[in-house]
Order: structure tokens, then sequence, then C-alpha cells
């Protein structure tokens, strides 16, 4: 019982026990909400809400123009634009730290807006607050399905660079020039920059047969039609802008992890430990996805700061000019080489 004083009188009161007034104090009784984490109740919304909403905000003024109202690529401005913006309805973005095709990471994406695609009309964003930037990232993914039905990739791993403290980047650049035109054979889409029988002599050195004849424009890139049915051309180092960056750690991403919805493949997992018929020699490591980087970087310090139009070939790709509220439609005459099969893969 309780006793208590009022104004002279001496009250009796029982006393409760603090679960009847609904406390379930350390012991029985449902556990606390958890209140730390931010969840929609009354007028207040989740973080993922409210960046949405932002998100939202933001891509009317920064993206909506080119990308469109609803991500499929197809803005007011898009008609005017080679490379066509990205279509964020089918979530198939090319430059990524996780392998061709995947789904990137946020970090992916925060690089893209950040920095933009050089060569492209995508400027680089980095004026914008960082909170800005993850709204954006969470709005974009609101367009594709595939966000909520898969999980981000992991990224491709990143091997020591054995070449890093070394001054003088002559013995990278001259392996990376045998491995592109050897082993990888990057001249079947880029130019090459070796002469056909220099071309041969990596091949054999490679382990691989001589090729008894190549393509007619061999030191020119060569036209490619990509996922959404457009015909690209692969970078010629020499001459074009590398999108998503020409550091050599940008450059290693790229050519790991490959550039979605190209033919551009995932080298991390091609270019280990080719052992030949010699089990004391060795092809390639992983080692050479550095030697290839520096030699592709040395290829775009040779680029001059402004083309000679007298020396360099235009290329044949017609682009039509899309009237207002038209659909993008691209009309091939080449086969695609890819499909959408090609770029899924468990995540």
């Amino acid at each position: 019982m309780i006793l208590v004083r009022f104004r002279g009188l001496l009250l009796v009161a029982a006393a409760v026990p603090l679960f009847a007034l609904g406390f379930s104090g350390c012991s029985g009784g449902e556990s606390d909400p958890d209140m730390s984490r931010p969840s929609e109740f009354g007028f207040q919304t989740s973080l993922k809400t409210t960046l949405v909403e932002e998100g939202g905000n933001a891509y009317k003024i920064y993206c909506i123009g080119c990308h469109g109202e609803t991500g499929d690529g197809n803005g007011v401005a898009a008609r005017f634009l080679s490379p066509r913006p990205r279509n964020f309805q089918n979530a198939k973005f090319k430059f990524s730290s996780t392998r061709s095709g995947r789904l990137p990471s946020d970090e992916d994406l925060r690089r893209t807006i950040m920095d933009g695609l050089k060569g492209s009309a995508m400027p680089g964003w980095d004026m914008i607050p960082a909170r800005t930037v993850d709204a954006l990232i969470a709005y974009v993914k609101t367009f594709s399905p595939r966000w909520e039905e898969k999980q981000p990739a992991t990224a491709i791993p990143v091997v020591d660079d054995p070449y890093r403290s070394i001054e003088d980047k002559s013995e990278a650049i001259a392996r990376g020039r045998a491995v592109y035109h050897g082993f990888s054979t990057c001249w079947a889409c880029h130019p090459s920059y070796a002469s056909e029988a220099e071309i041969n002599t990596y091949l054999v050195s490679m382990d691989k047969p001589a090729s008894a004849g190549f393509r007619p424009n061999l030191m020119e890139s060569e036209a490619k039609p990509n996922q959404e049915g457009e015909v690209i051309y692969p970078p010629d180092f020499r001459r074009d802008f590398v999108r998503a960056g020409g550091s050599v750690d940008d450059l290693y991403r790229s050519i790991a992890a490959g550039i979605s919805g190209t033919a551009m493949p995932t080298w991390v997992d091609s270019m280990v430990s080719h052992q030949t018929s010699d089990p004391t020699k060795v092809v390639t490591s992983t080692d050479d996805l550095w030697a290839i980087s520096y030699y592709v970087q040395s290829l775009l310090m040779e680029r001059p700061s402004r083309l000679d139009p007298e020396t360099v070939t235009v290329r044949a790709r017609p682009h039509r000019i899309y009237s207002e509220g038209e659909a993008f439609a691209p009309v091939l005459d080449i086969e695609p080489t890819t499909t959408d099969e090609d770029f899924e893969g468990d995540d």
C-alpha cells in the first residue's frame, strides 16, 4: 500500500504494478522498438523515401533534359546527342567496377555523376552537394525493377601494381604492347598499333598461331553494334577520348571489369596464368592488366591537343535527328553480336 497525506487527510492507495501501466521493465513483455533507425510513422518518412523525393527534384534540374522524364534516355535534347544518353529503365550501365553486365555499385554511379563521361554530353556534376548526389542515385534506381530484383555486384579484385614504384614505365609499356596485340588481340575491335609482322611475333610468343590474314582496316577502329542497337566505334586511343577516365587506375578498372553492353569483356577473369606445353612458361598473369593499362595510357598521351583534319578520316556513322516525341528506333546494317542474355548473370 501507499500512504498519501493530502491537506491533512491520510489516504490509503493500493500499489499499482508498473506492468499494469504498460511498462514491461527489464524482464518479460515485448522488447522496445528500435528508435535509432528511420521509420515511417505519422508525418515522418524513411531516409530512403526522403532521398528518392529529393532525387526526383534534383533530377528535374540536372538530368531530365537528356535522360527524359521516365528515364528512358529520350529527353528533349537526346535527339541531338551522340552518344545517346543512358537509358535508366534497363539498368545497363557501361562503366563500373563490377563485371560486365552486372549492376554497378553506388560508388560507380557517384563517380559517373561527379566526374562525367569525357567526350560525351555528360558533364561532371562535382559542384552539387554530396547529399544531392546520393539522392540522384536513389532516384535513378526507381526507373528499373532490376534494382529490386538483384543486389549490386561486388567490385572486381584490384591486384597489386608491380610497376607503381618504378619511375621508368618503359618495361610496363613494352609488356602491355605485347599483351595487347598478342594475347588479348585488342586489335579485333580497337586499332592495331603494330604491323602485321609484329602482331604475328607477339601471337607466337603468347603460344598462339600466327594469323594468315588481318582485317583490311587494321589500323582503324572496327564498327560494332552495342546492346541498344547503335553502331559504335571502340576508342582509337591516339585520337579518341576514353569516357571513364585516363588515369592508370581508371584504365585498369575499365579493362579488368569490361564495358557493359559492348563487346569489351571482363578481362580480370581471363588474364590469369595461362600455361603452355612448356610447364615452366607462363604466358600471362593478372599483373598484365596493369601492363596494358600503362600501354593504353602511353597511347592516350600521344593524342595531339588538336587533331589535324587532313590526317583524320571521318567515320561513316549516320546519326538520325528525331522529331519531338518520336521514339528512338535504330536501324542497323550490322548484326548485333550480343544479346540481353549475354549481359545477365548472378549478381
